[in-house]
């Protein structure tokens, strides 16, 4: 299915409901020097793949980028430019993202920044990933703390998205099924509660396949992409901040992201919702709810408030609907944490 995506002001034409395969074919690769961007591991899996559909007539290179999610940073992005010195400037060119969020940003940054006339087209290999390319805004990081360094707004000639490599992943899958909570939580309680009804547990999660859900994204993304881009962020980022921050994964920070924005919201705002049922949902869905004990609640408190004070927060004037921007107190957060410590323990029957 192609559908024509529109976003601040831009659009890209976005193909789904297909294989990579498919997708592919159509291209018109004739003549070309073709860019593939990605980590080693989507190298392993799609490089001789992708390489039956290039015609003798192009050329083809690949860079290779970190195996992890925050690969758009600086160093990377000047290995990147270094590593455009062998295109050549007056043969056509295209761009080809293939993976995570990272990978999405790094690309579509540098494509914004050179003077190449290339065409840019991403191959996201899972829901987060098709979120960020739809969100066209992509940052550079930088590489000790992972702050933003630069960021622009960038929107790709196409998107191809094949929902089976997504549905493929099974830790991946759980992080996948985060941006859809986050649409919930942001857009449509009565979605948010539709998946509590899909999933509702972990056996089902992995069972089910997420392609009904992509045209749900893009609707989403079309109407509230900078809210549920950000909703989160300052409570994933806070963890780069803090001390022992690094006992938690990538994957993990993310989830105790949205989930700690969430308790704030409900807790600072006394929204109508049941947070404790929420938690334990995640918990039957295998999500880790614990937080480690080398991680002092109070600083990292202090650090999603420095980010806030950046960039404020959307309030949530109830689940599905935002309001005004914020920024939290000490005070809140610390009520926040307290309460969210209670109901884990509650859980656990401790």
């Amino acid at each position: 299915m192609e559908v024509t995506y529109r976003n601040k002001q831009k659009e890209t034409l976005i193909t789904y409901g297909e294989t990579v395969s498919s997708m592919m074919r159509k291209k018109d690769l004739a003549d070309k020097q073709i860019l593939f961007c990605g980590n080693q591991r989507y190298y392993d899996l799609y490089a001789e793949k992708l390489r039956q559909f290039i015609p003798k007539t192009s050329s083809h290179e690949w860079f290779i980028t970190p195996n992890n999610r925050y690969c758009n940073t600086m160093e990377t992005f000047q290995e990147l430019i270094r590593f455009l010195d062998r295109f050549g400037r007056q043969k056509e060119t295209i761009f080809i993202g293939i993976g995570n969020e990272g990978v999405i940003e790094l690309l579509g940054f540098t494509h914004h920044v050179t003077n190449f006339q290339a065409e840019l087209c991403f191959l996201p290999v899972s829901l987060r990933s098709f979120a960020q390319s739809l969100s066209f805004a992509d940052q550079i990081v930088s590489d000790k703390t992972l702050m933003t360094v630069m960021e622009i707004e960038e929107a790709p000639q196409s998107i191809l998205f094949d929902h089976t490599l997504a549905d493929q992943q099974t830790t991946g899958k759980m992080v996948d099924l985060l941006t859809l909570i986050r649409c919930g939580i942001i857009c449509d309680y009565p979605f948010l509660q539709s998946l509590y009804g899909n999933f509702p547990t972990r056996e089902a999660l992995l069972q089910q396949s997420f392609s009904a859900f992509s045209e749900t994204l893009i609707n989403y993304y079309q109407l509230y992409s900078e809210e549920l881009r950000d909703f989160g962020k300052p409570f994933e980022k806070a963890f780069f901040q803090t001390e022992n921050g690094s006992l938690l994964s990538n994957s993990m920070k993310t989830m105790f992201g949205l989930l700690f924005e969430l308790a704030w919201n409900v807790s600072a705002n006394n929204l109508h919702f049941n947070f404790k049922n929420f938690v334990i949902w995640l918990v039957r869905l295998g999500f880790p709810i614990v937080m480690p004990e080398g991680i002092s609640m109070a600083d990292y408190g202090q650090q999603v408030i420095a980010l806030a004070q950046e960039k404020p927060l959307a309030e949530l004037i109830q689940i599905g609907e935002v309001g005004m921007k914020k920024v939290p107190t000490q005070k809140e957060l610390l009520q926040t944490f307290e309460v969210y410590q209670k109901i884990v323990t509650e859980i656990r029957g401790e």
